[in-house]
């Protein structure tokens, strides 16, 4: 099993320190940094309330000094391949070649968060995501964040402005900004609110895509950034799980096509760089853990659970709360901490911003081990996936950050 956490320790502090300037959100602001243009007056791109902002870049002058000089920047988020998995199934491949360093996730782990931070180029108490499953004060609803609908009735779209304020960085790029996105998801609500400010082209299959970006290096003629979304790996480690031959084959095809666009580009100034939205863990069915079976707990609760399936948000009924993490241990016994959504709010552990006000719930189930939670609604009939992200483990939260110039590693 890929996990390694200190219960311990974890309590203590948040997975990610955003000040330190090593996570996901900061690489993202220092690409904004990089080809937005700045707020008036300011030298930084604006936050998603438009005042400037003071959320750091990422705190490596290498990478910086590559980022800055080079005419051209290609980021290829890889959903879902984190550090350890890496490390795993490729060892000495490409990727592992071109790894640079590693980073830090948002919390949740997981991609609706990750993919808001990549384009707010903030973390997620600043641009208000926090998960694949959110309370909507405004509708009154609990939606899904990346299909923006309803549970149970896809029918009923959820529209951007009726739920996010952030402004995605390519909105102010002051060269031509492009996103290359799976052909299913390139026109949906979400994409076209994340990657508003920037052309985007669909893709039908991963053969595609290296000719797409070339020919859109070439269109710009210029300064220009791709930011291409390969959500291959997220897929198999779901269903067949993170360290299944499935996912160390579609691994493989991974670092076969990076090598290939590598090349493609050596002899234009492009640093190419990679990395994922969290990792992965596999869990074990018996430790996939249904609300519906522990109707003490559901009674505590006046909403259907929010957040991730790794991380519940809980909704909990202001006569039940003094005693609540009583009722978990009884149910769940150590499988999961029990903490106050504005506990871990102020801790840090979303970053710092308001954005996420009303959002969480009451209370959060931090897991201990490797199990998730999950409310069974409808037919009775869930989705089992072996593999699952979301919690604080380093096998979730660790992403490499994976980087060539001019055909190059760094240096």
């Amino acid at each position: 099993m890929l996990l390694k956490q200190s219960s311990s320790s974890l309590m203590r502090s948040a997975p990610t320190d955003f000040t330190r300037g090593t996570s996901i959100a900061s690489l993202a602001a220092s690409l904004a940094a990089r080809f937005a243009a700045p707020a008036s007056g300011t030298g930084r791109p604006q936050t998603p309330s438009g005042v400037a902002a003071d959320f750091p870049l990422l705190a490596d002058e290498t990478f910086a000094v590559a980022l800055e000089s080079a005419q051209q920047a290609v980021f290829v988020l890889m959903d879902g391949l984190g550090e350890q998995l890496l490390a795993m199934h490729a060892p000495g491949g490409v990727l592992s070649h071109f790894r640079w360093r590693s980073l830090d996730s948002v919390f949740p782990s997981s991609t609706a968060p990750a993919l808001s931070s990549l384009s707010a180029a903030a973390p997620p108490a600043m641009h208000g995501n926090p998960a694949w499953l959110m309370w909507a004060e405004r509708l009154g609803e609990i939606i899904q964040t990346l299909p923006m609908d309803v549970p149970g009735d896809p029918t009923r779209s959820v529209e951007a402005q009726d739920v996010w304020e952030w402004v995605p960085w390519m909105v102010r790029s002051a060269a031509p900004a492009f996103s290359v996105l799976p052909i299913q998801i390139a026109d949906t609500v979400f994409s076209r609110h994340a990657y508003a400010g920037s052309t985007i082209i669909g893709y039908h299959s991963l053969d595609e895509v290296c000719d797409q970006v070339e020919a859109l290096l070439d269109e710009a003629n210029g300064p220009a950034s791709v930011f291409v979304y390969l959500p291959h790996f997220d897929t198999v480690s779901h269903l067949a799980g993170c360290a299944s031959e499935k996912a160390r084959a579609m691994v493989h095809r991974l670092d076969a096509w990076f090598g290939q666009l590598v090349e493609r580009v050596r002899q234009r100034d492009v640093l190419v760089f990679a990395t994922a939205d969290h990792g992965f863990i596999d869990i074990a069915a018996a430790d996939q853990l249904r609300l519906n079976d522990h109707p003490a707990l559901a009674a505590c609760l006046e909403r259907p659970l929010s957040g991730e399936p790794r991380v519940p948000f809980c909704h909990v009924r202001e006569a039940a709360r003094e005693g609540f993490a009583g009722t978990v241990a009884a149910e769940l016994g150590d499988t999961f901490t029990v903490h106050t959504a504005r506990g871990l709010l102020e801790a840090g552990w979303f970053g710092r911003g308001d954005a996420l006000s009303g959002r969480l719930g009451t209370h959060i189930l931090v897991p201990r081990k490797p199990v998730t939670l999950v409310e069974v609604v409808g037919d009775g009939t869930s989705m089992h996936f072996v593999g699952m992200h979301g919690g604080p483990s380093e096998a979730e939260m660790r992403v490499p950050l994976i980087a060539a110039w001019r055909g190059n590693r760094l240096k």
